[in-house]
């Protein structure tokens, strides 16, 4: 994607959502362009302004193909299916800052040795408060749920298999050094020793072993490079 025409969109289209999205004192709690991250302490929520792209992310191929849900677009992560000019480590210091544990459970292991079938490390889940996660844009100000984003999983069609956790990672090496790339993962579909949030039900076996597990609903999300709102809501 053109990172500067895909922010050029993102000025004009966050301005709509601050227009349609609802009155002035609605919009002070609405993240623009100018401001893409908000902390709302009495809600116990962190919005974030970003771009969608259902088609591109169904249609991702390679290892991290529909794997991240939300991404900084300074980072090298691929194919998320939401991209943010919010750094992931801003990210994770204003979920930190409602009041949320972050679990900090998963080694580096998780991922580097996720093809070892019998390693122990890449079946580890996620652990960390729980946050509940809607995204919504103009044409549909109340949102859609996180499940809701997504077609009925084949891998589990009776139950959720999403289970959004403050997974923290905030002090992985490639975050503490200036100038490195690192990957800006604000959240990952799986147990990911890199996202902030990730998901505390599937682990990165399940995804080595299902990696075109989700799909997103292209007939309930907006086409590709609309502006949305993430919101993450601490569950008490």
């Amino acid at each position: 994607m053109n990172k500067r025409g895909g922010v050029s969109l993102l000025v004009v289209l966050s301005l709509g959502l601050v227009i349609l999205i609802g009155s002035s004192s609605q919009s002070a709690d609405t993240p623009t362009e100018a401001m893409p991250l908000l902390v709302l302490t009495e809600q116990k929520e962190v919005h974030v302004l970003g771009q969608i792209f259902p088609s591109r992310f169904n249609a991702a191929q390679g290892p991290e193909a529909q794997y991240h849900f939300l991404v900084w677009q300074g980072g090298t992560s691929p194919g998320a299916l939401i991209e943010t000019p919010v750094d992931d480590l801003d990210f994770h210091d204003a979920i930190l800052s409602l009041g949320a544990q972050p679990g900090n459970h998963l080694t580096m292991a998780a991922w580097t040795k996720r093809h070892e079938h019998k390693n122990p490390a890449p079946q580890q889940t996620v652990t960390g408060s729980q946050l509940k996660v809607r995204i919504a844009w103009p044409a549909k100000p109340n949102g859609l749920s996180l499940e809701q984003a997504f077609l009925d999983s084949a891998l589990s069609p009776q139950s959720s298999v999403l289970d959004p956790r403050f997974s923290g990672n905030r002090d992985r090496w490639f975050n503490t050094i200036p100038l490195v790339p690192r990957p800006g993962c604000l959240m990952c579909l799986y147990s990911c020793p890199s996202g902030k949030v990730g998901n505390g039900i599937l682990s990165i076996a399940d995804y080595v072993h299902k990696p075109r597990h989700f799909h997103a609903d292209t007939d309930q999300l907006p086409p590709d490079g609309t502006a949305v709102i993430v919101t993450f809501q601490l569950q008490s």
